[in-house]
C-alpha cells in the first residue's frame, strides 16, 4: 500500500480541537477517502489556526485514487465533507508501509530491564 500525508489548516484553536474533534476528523477523513478508519492517523495538531497533519493509508497499493482525490478536492469540499472550516491543504506521498497498528515482531526478548551504557 501507499501512505499520504495531508496537512490541513482548520479555522479553530488547538484548545478547541481536542480528542473528540480529532476522532470526528479521523472518521470523516476515512469516510471521505474510502479507507478504513484505522488507516487514518492524526499525526499532529499545532497552532496557526489549527494545522492538522494526518496520514491516510491506501491499501490498494496503487495510491492513485486517494492521491487524486486529495489533490483534486478543494478546501471548500473538504470543509463540507469533514465538518470543519478548512483554510488550506497540502498533500504529499510519504511511504509505502502499512499503518503502525502491526504487532511487534516475535522474538526472544524478555530479559534485562536495565539500560546501562558503554562508556566513552
Amino acid at each position: 500500500g501507499t501512505a499520504f500525508t495531508l496537512s490541513l489548516t482548520i479555522a479553530s484553536t488547538v484548545a478547541d480541537f481536542g480528542e473528540e474533534e480529532q476522532a470526528n476528523l479521523t472518521s470523516a477523513l476515512a469516510n471521505f477517502f474510502g479507507v478504513v478508519e484505522s488507516y487514518v492517523a492524526i499525526e499532529s495538531v499545532t497552532a496557526a489556526s489549527v494545522v492538522v497533519i494526518a496520514s491516510v493509508f491506501d491499501e490498494s497499493g496503487a495510491g492513485v485514487d486517494v492521491a487524486a482525490r486529495m489533490e483534486q478536492t478543494t478546501v471548500a469540499e473538504l470543509s463540507e465533507a469533514l465538518g470543519v472550516t478548512v483554510e488550506a491543504k497540502a498533500v504529499r506521498k510519504t511511504h509505502a508501509s502499512p499503518p503502525p497498528a502491526a504487532p511487534p515482531p516475535r522474538g526472544g526478548g524478555g530479559g534485562s530491564s536495565g539500560g546501562g551504557g558503554s562508556g566513552g
